[in-house]
């Protein structure tokens, strides 16, 4: 299991990154189950991601909004036994007065992908959730909680297919954000993420 299957750590960068599952485009609480008898054919199914090719869509400094910038080095992690791949990468976000963070993990089935999501939404019950509609997503949903008295998150988590990731913001200042503010950019990750299980080069850039 890679290290972010490991409750304290979980679903955070440097402790704080949230990943949370459960309801989007219009889906309830996501449960692993057995594969369906009619399976699209193989040719038209999304890829499962390595790590070479899954390193792509992490965005560059031309894809993410003006003004950002990297506040840490990209992280890479597996191949494992459940995971292909998974990547992590902090930014400073000057127009959000936060830090800015983008992590997903590709997954070796879409089940373990549901299973993994599922589990966090369960150890984060306590955040204040609500629903996101995301284009071409199997499931997304946000949340927001503090930490302390100066220290909040707000997130926007989502599955496609046997990738989850999450995009989080770290505020210093309570409440926490609203998490409609991650829209953009959580838009421009999943579709990154989609166009590398279709083949393509991810090529997405936030508005």
């Amino acid at each position: 299991m890679p290290s972010f299957k490991n409750t304290a750590r979980g679903l955070c960068l440097a402790g704080v990154f949230l990943m949370l599952a459960g309801c989007g485009s219009g889906s309830g609480e996501e449960k692993p189950g057995p594969l369906q008898k009619s399976s699209p054919p193989a040719a038209h199914a999304p890829r499962l991601l390595g790590l070479p090719e899954f390193q792509a869509v992490m965005p560059g400094a031309s894809d993410i909004p003006p003004g950002w910038e990297k506040s840490s080095e990209l992280r890479t992690e597996g191949p494992d036994d459940n995971t292909l791949a998974g990547v992590q990468q902090g930014f400073v976000a000057p127009d959000l007065e936060g830090i800015v963070g983008l992590r997903a993990y590709s997954f070796r089935s879409t089940t373990d992908a549901i299973r993994y999501y599922t589990d966090k939404k369960s150890q984060t019950a306590s955040a204040k959730q609500g629903p996101v509609e995301l284009p071409d997503v199997d499931a997304a949903y946000t949340a927001e909680y503090c930490l302390t008295d100066d220290l909040c998150s707000s997130s926007i988590a989502f599955r496609l297919g046997s990738v989850a990731g999450v995009v989080n913001l770290n505020t210093k200042t309570r409440p926490a954000a609203d998490p409609r503010v991650l829209n953009s950019v959580t838009r421009m990750f999943a579709q990154r993420i989609r166009q590398a299980q279709r083949g393509q080069i991810p090529s997405a850039k936030a508005a």
